[in-house]
């Protein structure tokens, strides 16, 4: 299937799951297909505004869905750093649609807290629902903010969305970076880089992968959002990583090359050398920014421990590397 005709396959299969589900308020497309950028892998990223979310979250209910293509694999799911459920869909001509069901009372919160907010009388509503839709907010901001196409609106939904962004990039240009928020994430990074060359002396390999690489590599690309959002050069920063190389730079997407982990434990604990090092390059500028004092003396002890006792453990140790040869 050429763009063209996979283009075509997925305006008809819209079409018909509007003409299928007269539930459904609103639709929106964001991503690649939005700003008409697909190509043979992008997925189809559409959000759908229902007074029937219930209907769209049945893991056994697929008919709804059906006018799509055949269907041959589902995953119903809540996606916490969202705040909102999906259906994750694998078509067999290879589609994959990634389905965000909002509930329209949601959207009508935000529209009824954004039109009290304009005319100063949003302290109306409790401290705790303000910061709720707040968070809200912000977080559909970061979704929509990249572009977004409206295929079906009963709700004057684009009203409402140029109300969010409105509202969402002031709040966004005005806000400092907090004290408390980032050294719990500096100092939550140094603890880990400690932790996971433990883990990979003790041979604990899979699990410093699936877990401690992890929280790593999210901390360092969160060190490096925040070190581009002081010259507003992050413009497409989401997910912790999507599209780094857009926004980063070409330098520093292969610089991370080195942060990647492999087979070889020598080479794990050096990744993590490097990981450290990128990230006092890019904390130390952001530390400067705000007038923070950063704690050098343990960032340098998990180095030194990673250099002068990590590796000559892995390289003395024969029954390591005899596993690994």
């Amino acid at each position: 299937m050429n763009t063209s005709e996979r283009i075509h396959t997925i305006n008809k299969g819209v079409e018909l799951l509007l003409s299928n589900n007269q539930d459904i308020i609103s639709l929106v497309s964001i991503g690649s297909f939005s700003q008409n950028s697909i190509d043979q892998f992008s997925d189809i990223d559409l959000y759908l505004f229902t007074n029937n979310p219930k209907k769209y979250l049945d893991k056994e209910n697929h008919s709804w869905i059906n006018p799509l293509g055949k269907i041959i694999s589902r995953r119903v799911f809540k996606d916490l750093q969202e705040g909102v459920d999906k259906n994750k869909v694998i078509l067999e001509d290879g589609l994959m649609y990634d389905l965000t069901i909002i509930d329209i009372k949601k959207i009508k919160l935000i529209s009824y807290y954004l039109k009290l907010k304009n005319i100063g009388l949003k302290l109306l509503l409790p401290g705790f629902l303000q910061k709720s839709v707040e968070g809200s907010i912000l977080k559909f901001y970061d979704t929509i903010k990249r572009g977004y196409k409206i295929h079906v609106d009963k709700i004057n939904l684009k009203e409402i969305l140029e109300r969010t962004i409105t509202f969402s990039e002031t709040i966004t240009l005005d806000k400092k970076l907090d004290k408390k928020i980032f050294f719990q994430h500096y100092n939550f990074f140094w603890q880990s880089c400690y932790t996971a060359s433990i883990k990979l002396i003790r041979k604990d390999f899979y699990f410093t992968i699936l877990t401690y690489d992890n929280y790593i590599k999210k901390e360092l690309v969160r060190m490096i959002e925040w070190e581009a959002a002081l010259n507003k050069k992050s413009t497409d920063v989401f997910y912790n990583g999507l599209k780094i190389y857009d926004w980063s730079g070409e330098e520093i997407y292969h610089d991370l090359y080195g942060t990647l982990l492999s087979d070889n434990i020598n080479n794990m604990q050096n990744s993590l050398i490097k990981t450290a090092e990128l990230y006092q390059k890019f904390s130390t500028i952001v530390a400067n920014e705000y007038n923070f004092s950063l704690n050098k003396e343990f960032e340098n002890f998990v180095i030194d421990f990673i250099k002068n006792v990590a590796i000559p453990e892995v390289l003395n140790n024969k029954e390591i590397l005899s596993e690994n040869t």
